[in-house]
């Protein structure tokens, strides 16, 4: 009879020192272990997890202006056991985010590895178009991107995106066809206020490679892909959304 037996701990270790009155530096680790027992496979013992340790460091300058950044890792590793007879083990240890920031009461711009997502979904997204997160996952892990992310707050919650990305490379979430990493992609995001909600306009543009793709028999180094993304969303008496996504080769 197969027997299955999961088990997935998250723990959070923080730790935080204050340098002065504007500056800080804090420490903290996310760790998520997990064990997994099923006797129908070969190696019935399955155990991992990962690691995220973080670094942050903030500095206040005059004005409410703030300089801040974030240094992290993502240790991963696994191992499968037939107990007292064979182990088969792996791991990696990758960039998580990377990033710096300046920002004031209405604008930001960061730089690095980062996490940009945005849109009124949270189980079918269209506009996943820079994370991949699993709507299943409390933690909302996710690889980041190289960018220039800048961002403008209007007075009246509306607010402007620009973004810039190089030397990204792998697929991301919806996309079957990897970028070519030596060409830049550009984009930016309107998002406005609308009665009981918001809506907002959003446009990308990247180059598409597929000379590393075997199932194509045409090989280009340059694809030009265009996406348009709209969503919307209202409070009423029951949350509403729309979300959608053209894309253009």
């Amino acid at each position: 009879m197969k027997r299955i037996i999961s088990f997935i701990l998250t723990v959070l270790l923080i730790s935080v020192r204050i340098i002065n009155s504007q500056d800080s530096l804090r420490f903290k680790g996310q760790l998520s272990p997990w064990i997994n027992l099923n006797t129908d496979n070969k190696l019935p013992l399955h155990a991992g997890g990962n690691y995220i340790p973080q670094l942050n460091y903030s500095a206040g300058i005059r004005g409410n202006k703030l300089f801040d950044t974030e240094l992290s890792l993502n240790i991963l590793g696994n191992a499968g056991l037939h107990p007292f007879d064979s182990v088969k083990a792996d791991g990696k240890i990758k960039p998580y985010r990377a990033w710096v920031r300046y920002s004031t009461e209405q604008f930001e711009l960061r730089a690095g590895l980062q996490k940009i997502n945005f849109g009124s979904a949270s189980i079918l997204r269209p506009l996943m178009w820079f994370d991949q997160m699993d709507p299943r996952d409390p933690l909302h892990l996710t690889d980041g991107v190289w960018a220039l992310l800048g961002r403008y707050y209007f007075l009246n919650n509306a607010n402007i995106w620009l973004w810039g990305l190089f030397g990204n490379h792998d697929p991301r979430a919806w996309e079957l066809v990897p970028t070519n990493k030596k060409i830049p992609e550009f984009g930016g995001r309107i998002q406005v206020p609308v009665p009981s909600g918001e809506m907002a306009f959003t446009y990308h543009h990247r180059t598409a490679d597929n000379r590393d793709m075997p199932i194509f028999t045409n090989y280009y180094s340059k694809i030009p892909e265009d996406k348009f993304g709209f969503d919307a969303k209202w409070d009423l008496i029951a949350g509403l959304w729309v979300e959608g996504s053209w894309t253009r080769k």
